[in-house]
């Protein structure tokens, strides 16, 4: 799928504006993948996340994967991440997403699952180098 495709440039906007509060705020790197998945479900979001980041055991990064045709949502993370957000914060992340997807709401379930992991992560550590934010109108960050 090309990136935005399924989103309107107001839809577009809202989630990168939530991707960039979340990362400015935590230090961690965000990035949404949407569209169905071949193959296992995890190995497909650990490798896609292995892309956000140089190196996943220092770098903190989420992907969260979502593939409405096949009703699943996965909150996947980088061993540097997952010192910061909890299983249990991802899972109420994801559930939180699930109800308002089941609602019609894609966009707004996003941004709130978005937020609410970037809130869990906590604030960026001081003097810590905030991640590249993507800087064209579209964002590399949404797949």
């Amino acid at each position: 799928m090309a990136t935005g495709e399924a989103f309107t440039s107001e839809q577009l906007e809202r989630l990168n504006r939530a991707l960039e509060l979340a990362q400015r705020h935590s230090g961690v790197r965000f990035g949404v993948r949407l569209g169905s998945v071949r193959g296992d479900v995890r190995l497909a979001a650990e490798r896609i996340l292995s892309t956000l980041v140089e190196d996943p055991t220092r770098d903190p990064a989420v992907l969260i994967v979502v593939s409405p045709e096949q009703c699943f949502v996965r909150v996947a993370t980088t061993p540097a991440a997952r010192k910061r957000i909890s299983d249990s914060a991802s899972g109420l992340a994801a559930l939180t997403m699930s109800s308002s997807f089941s609602l019609g709401d894609l966009v707004g379930g996003l941004t709130t699952g978005i937020r609410q992991l970037g809130e869990a992560a906590g604030p960026a550590a001081p003097g810590a180098a905030a991640p590249a934010l993507p800087t064209s109108a579209g964002s590399p960050a949404v797949h």
